[in-house]
């Protein structure tokens, strides 16, 4: 099982339900993912969250490591085979992305 390709379809899905898109890199052992609100003209207009995202393949574990503006905001690890730890990752970015009303501007 391709670990990565589960935790990124699943995120970009959550990411577009929610209007945002969703860009990564893929560098060394770990990515680099963030979840950007585009303007009309296509422009990032902002970047609600961005993460680290290191994953075991062979161990069928991992961690990420979650920013917003302010900083690092919390750490959670995963392991294929409990679930509920894949479930929690992304209950987690739904929860922030949906948290704030998108196109918010004073």
């Amino acid at each position: 099982m391709n670990i990565k390709k589960l935790l990124l379809t699943q995120i970009e899905k959550i990411a577009l339900e929610l209007r945002y898109d969703f860009l990564y890199e893929d560098e060394y052992d770990q990515l680099l993912c963030q979840i950007v609100q585009r303007d009309s003209s296509g422009s990032i207009e902002d970047t609600p969250l961005s993460f680290h995202l290191h994953i075991n393949e062979e161990k069928g574990n991992g961690h990420l490591t979650y920013y917003q503006t302010q900083g690092e905001i919390k750490r959670q690890t995963f392991n294929i085979e409990n679930p509920d730890t894949i479930l929690d990752i992304l209950t987690f970015i739904k929860g922030i992305l949906g948290s704030d009303p998108i196109s918010q501007t004073e």
